[in-house]
């Protein structure tokens, strides 16, 4: 079997109203989707968030080349050729996101080929398992009273993990006592979306949030400032989780080695595709530290099902328009309860739809 084409396209999706994460705000969620053909007939499907970044073009520039007329079954081959051969530029950042989505297309295609679901491919360790219900994001039409909604809304749901957004630290700790009354006797956590800069006011303010039994703090500074994140982790009471925009397993070993995470952020769409969270996830496990996947609970689903240190899938609700995927999907993973059960179809078990890639296309 060989690979005979990939193609690459960018779609931008609506929101209903403009997506505030710390300092970031977004008004469209933008993602990019790979196939990848073999002379054989079989496809492989990819995706992941673009964050307005030439992804596609990077695909089909700098690792169609290197694809076309290789064997896609051989994963540490292909995944070692796109990283070294593009090493200047491969070590983080958009490239990585490149490499991710194309290293899952593969994958998808693996399991179509030996007809087996991307999960017991990766490892195979359980069937169903939790989800956490990441939701809480602040607007401009929503104030203290609709978050108490949205996470009682979640918790009569059956989450019995639910997480929510930052939105000013000097307001916070009100939107956190009314999310932990809400969320009764679920885990509650908090992402702080990389938007803290100076750890000595971070902690005035944390100190106060002794009493919420936070599960983590999620991203609290800049993945870059790792002393800022010790300085808070040494003085800090409440568990960190980091990681879900850092990319390749030697940036996480980075983050175990200094001891600066108690729980793993990975995104199998950013860090690598599934080959390298892989290696992630077993650097993890040797230290004990469990993972949280980020998102895209289709992809991630598989992650988790596979190995016992992925703790759970993440993933938003769709009527709050925090993510837009789903808008681009044939079908999308069932909740039940809080819980999730992985597919049984080949490969990831889940496609975009064509019509929808067509009309969101860039």
């Amino acid at each position: 079997m060989k690979i005979v084409d990939v193609r690459a396209m960018t779609c931008d999706v609506p929101v209903p109203r403009p997506i505030i994460m710390g300092d970031l705000r977004y008004n469209t969620r933008d993602y990019v989707v790979v196939e990848i053909t073999t002379d054989e007939g079989l496809s492989g499907f990819g995706w992941g968030m673009a964050r307005y970044a030439p992804v596609a073009e990077i695909i089909e520039r700098n690792l169609k080349p290197l694809l076309i007329g290789e064997d896609p079954l051989l994963n540490e081959h292909l995944w070692d050729r796109l990283y070294y051969l593009n090493l200047l530029i491969a070590q983080r950042g958009i490239y990585m996101r490149a490499l991710s989505v194309v290293d899952i297309a593969l994958w998808d295609l693996k399991g179509k080929a030996a007809g087996l679901p991307v999960w017991k491919l990766l490892g195979g360790h359980r069937r169903r398992m939790p989800v956490l219900m990441a939701g809480g994001y602040v607007a401009a039409d929503r104030d203290v009273r609709a978050l108490r909604d949205e996470v009682a809304n979640y918790a009569k749901r059956g989450f019995r993990l639910i997480k929510i957004a930052a939105g000013e630290l000097a307001t916070d700790t009100e939107r956190l006592r009314v999310a932990r009354e809400a969320a009764g006797d679920a885990k509650l956590m908090y992402d702080a979306h990389w938007g803290w800069r100076d750890p000595q006011a971070a902690l005035r303010v944390v100190r106060g949030w002794a009493d919420l039994d936070l599960a983590w703090i999620e991203d609290p500074f800049p993945s870059e400032h790792l002393a800022q994140l010790a300085r808070f982790r040494q003085r800090s009471t409440i568990p960190l989780a980091i990681g879900e925009d850092i990319t390749g397993r030697w940036a996480f070993q980075r983050i175990l080695d200094d001891d600066l995470a108690d729980t793993l952020r990975v995104d199998v769409t950013n860090c690598g595709g599934f080959t390298e969270a892989l290696k992630i996830c077993a650097l993890a496990a040797a230290r004990g530290v469990p993972v949280s996947p980020h998102v895209y609970p289709e992809i991630h689903v598989h992650l988790a099902a596979a190995l016992p240190i992925v703790a759970h899938v993440e993933m938003t609700d769709p009527p709050q328009g925090i993510e837009a995927m789903h808008r681009l999907m044939a079908s999308t993973l069932e909740i039940r309860d809080g819980m999730a059960d992985a597919p049984d179809r080949p490969g990831l078990g889940f496609e975009p739809d064509r019509a929808a890639l067509k009309e969101f296309r860039r």
